[in-house]
């Protein structure tokens, strides 16, 4: 018996090794080394050497296998120099440059065989290194470049939701970035054909910007060259929020459609049919190279080659088979792309075309483009939902409809935008007026999305889905694939509606308390039983926008639209810094308290701020900026509480009349009960209010003497959680040491301890 699609079972083996040393990677060798001898001796078995007989392809699973455990470990072993620094060091790189990519203001260099220098010692890198700079100068693909600056490491995620830095350059090979000081050219030599694509892509840059206002320009620039950097913030977020992103990065089939239409040009030509393949094979491979290859563009050039070939060895093309082996090539290539979400969203877009139509097909049997376009946008649907919410957090309640009305003109304009872009770099007037018809094109886009920004419930915000439900989801998603010809339509439709609810949220059943690391500063998140959300402080002073990305990517993964309460302890910007931009980031209230209804950006409804006489600048600025959202403002003192089930907010700290020296002096003091549970929150406070904090806890426990140091029943703890930022471990140790000492004084035992 000859089994089916041999390609797709090679992959799953591959994918079988990824995914159990990403699991179990602390026992590779023994799990990898029994699972490769039990495979083998399956497939040694008497009654599966007739199959194996006729289906050679089976002696490669064990090795796919261990491939798959092998390429994993290689990609995420440490970097040659990760133990001769922490985080950052003085050094020098050399190294070939593969990669510019121009950011306006600075240049990013990407080199290649480096040779780093830390005091003296030499390392070689395997994987690639980043350097950022200011300099102007022209620098070619290919130089040997020598450059002296501070190296450092990527950022691992420390918080849910967090993009994570480091897992995304180590996919690409990059291992560490440097902010360079100087730059040296060693070597003038460069590669032809890299560099002439690359002069090619900023030309046309340069011809967009020249046909096209600055928006629309910087859209094509993404679309058509991968230079995500030129497009307008407001432009991504917009098409981010109306669930059409997709069409800013270079789309695989746009790419196909590219190699069928040059193909055909060139069979209309009569050109012979190998030529034909192998010019139309080289320009695709080509437009590869010079838009970096993402992974749809790789994905692409893969399925068109296989494409091309099969027609020319008279086989039949299969989209699952084909599918298969170009996410093979390409995991083998970087494993860890199985963590992207690019890699997920442009396969996952085929599978739902190729496997979930057909059951749609038959489920919903009117046949017309109206009804083809839509059952093909909720197959793709279907299969990337929980991508989508397991990166992005929320789902854009229009975008099915918003994509069936923008997809068939965007084939248009890659075709136009192209053949213009290429007019324009010979003729600008003849490219100006080609280019007529993608910036209308563009302008309708905008529009729509725009009107469906007004909609009400345009986003539905679900959080990061747990692992089980992504797995009863796609177990699901497999049985009616593999039965919707057994069972009946109703039963089908049963099981889609589930696919929806398995999302749905649940409240927790306990109090939870999240300490963020929000590096300088402060930002501690509780959660109550009731769903009721509080957060105590939320700035930093080191971290650029970390309420765009430290606080506001956290509530969205643990699928929290708003903050019922927002507590500032005080106004140093290392407290308040990220909760300024959530309620800059909130529309305005047009008279409206208290929003409620999610638009995209995290809400707060009530802040609280601590009841001082002499409010400066800082303090009525925020005043000011949460009146102008309809945020409802409420000033506590010692004395008020809060009551949430079986949760108890007090403050203790400051008085109303409290007469204080510096913004640290006045830091709110909460203390929090549940249950059996205490928590004492201090902000920054100073040695005054400490005395002040502790007779008030004395008082509050029946003491009557003044000598409180001594009543040590009033601190009975299990712990005590210290904020600091990281520096090198001696200071780091230093500093704690201090805090130490300062805590035991007032009867904590503890001690000093590492934990990240």
């Amino acid at each position: 018996m000859n089994i089916k699609r041999p390609l797709v079972w090679m992959l799953a083996f591959y994918l079988a090794g990824l995914t159990l040393y990403s699991l179990l990677s602390s026992y590779i060798f023994i799990i990898g080394g029994i699972s490769f001898i039990l495979i083998a001796l399956w497939l040694l078995l008497p009654k599966n050497k007739q199959r194996i007989a006729n289906n050679y392809f089976l002696l490669c699973l064990p090795l796919l296998f261990i491939l798959g455990f092998y390429r994993m470990n290689l990609q995420l072993s440490p970097g040659s120099i990760d133990d001769l620094f922490v985080s950052e060091v003085s050094g020098t790189v050399q190294g070939q440059l593969v990669m510019i990519q121009n950011k306006g203001e600075y240049q990013v260099l990407t080199l290649k065989h480096n040779m780093i220098s830390l005091n003296n010692i030499y390392k070689y890198i395997n994987g690639k290194i980043t350097i950022y700079t200011s300099s102007k100068d022209q620098y070619k693909i290919g130089n040997i470049l020598f450059a002296e600056g501070d190296i450092k490491k990527f950022q691992k995620a420390s918080n849910p939701g967090q993009f994570n830095e480091y897992q995304y350059n180590r996919m690409l090979y990059i291992y560490y970035k440097m902010n360079a000081d100087v730059i040296n050219i060693i070597n003038h030599k460069y590669s032809i054909f890299p560099q002439v694509l690359y002069d090619i892509k900023i030309k046309l840059v340069e011809v967009y910007n020249k046909m096209l206002p600055k928006k629309n320009a910087g859209i094509l620039s993404a679309m058509i060259l991968g230079e995500i950097s030129l497009l307008d913030p407001e432009i991504k977020q917009l098409y981010q929020q109306s669930g059409i992103s997709h069409i800013l990065a270079i789309s695989g089939l746009h790419v196909s459609l590219l190699g069928l239409c040059l193909f055909q040009f060139l069979k209309h030509l009569k050109i012979p049919l190998i030529l034909n393949a192998g010019i139309s094979i080289f320009i695709i491979f080509s437009y590869g190279v010079l838009t970096n290859f993402s992974v749809s563009t790789n994905r692409a050039v893969v399925m068109l080659i296989i494409l091309i070939f099969a027609g020319l060895i008279g086989r039949t093309y299969d989209l699952l088979s084909a599918t298969a082996i170009s996410a093979l090539l390409i995991l083998i290539q970087s494993p860890l792309q199985i963590t992207n979400a690019g890699f997920l969203l442009s396969f996952g877009a085929i599978l739902g075309i190729g496997l979930v139509n057909p059951i749609l097909s038959v489920l919903i049997p009117y046949r017309n483009n109206f009804w083809d376009g839509l059952k093909t946008s909720i197959s793709i649907q279907i299969i990337t939902l929980p991508i989508i919410l397991y990166f992005f957090y929320e789902f854009p309640t229009y975008s099915v409809l918003i994509n069936m009305i923008i997809l068939p003109s965007s084939s248009i304009i890659i075709l136009l935008a192209i053949l213009a872009g290429l007019i324009g770099c010979i003729n600008l007037p003849l490219g100006v007026v080609m280019i007529g018809g993608v910036h209308y094109l563009l302008n309708f886009y905008e529009w729509i999305c725009r009107e469906a920004s007004k909609l009400p419930f345009r986003t539905f915000l679900m959080g990061r889905p747990d692992l089980w439900i992504l797995i009863a989801y796609y177990i699901i998603v497999l049985l009616l694939i593999y039965f919707y010809k057994k069972i009946k339509r109703k039963i089908c439709v049963l099981l889609l509606s589930f696919l929806v609810i398995i999302f749905m949220k649940s409240k927790p059943l306990s109090l939870t308390v999240t300490f963020l690391d929000v590096g300088q500063g402060d930002g501690i998140f509780l959660l109550s039983p009731s769903g009721t959300t509080y957060m105590i402080d939320g700035g930093s002073s080191d971290v650029s926008k970390v309420g765009q990305y430290r606080l506001a990517p956290f509530f969205k993964a643990n699928g929290i639209e708003a903050l019922d309460y927002a507590i500032v302890t005080h106004m140093d910007s290392d407290h308040i810094s990220g909760l300024k931009e959530l309620i800059k980031g909130m529309e305005d209230s047009n008279g409206i308290k208290s929003p409620t209804i999610y638009k995209g950006n995290i809400m707060i409804r009530n802040l609280l701020l601590p009841d001082i006489l002499k409010k400066d600048e800082v303090y009525e600025e925020l005043v000011s900026m949460a009146e102008e959202k309809g945020i409802k403002i409420t000033y506590i003192k010692r004395g008020d509480s809060i009551k949430d089930g079986d949760i108890y907010f007090n403050c203790l700290h400051p008085d109303a009349n409290y007469s204080f020296t510096s913004r640290n002096a006045y830091s709110t003091v909460l203390s929090i009960s549940y249950k059996e549970f205490d928590l004492l929150l201090t902000g920054d406070l100073e040695a005054d209010g400490e005395e002040m904090v502790l007779q008030e806890l004395s008082d509050q426990a029946g003491f009557t003497d003044n000598n409180y140091m001594e009543n040590t029943k009033i601190i009975n703890n299990d712990s005590a959680i210290v904020s600091n930022y990281k520096r090198q471990p001696a200071t780091d140790y230093d500093i704690l040491n201090k805090k130490v000492t300062r805590l035991i004084q007032f009867r904590f035992p503890c001690s000093a301890m590492k934990t990240a």
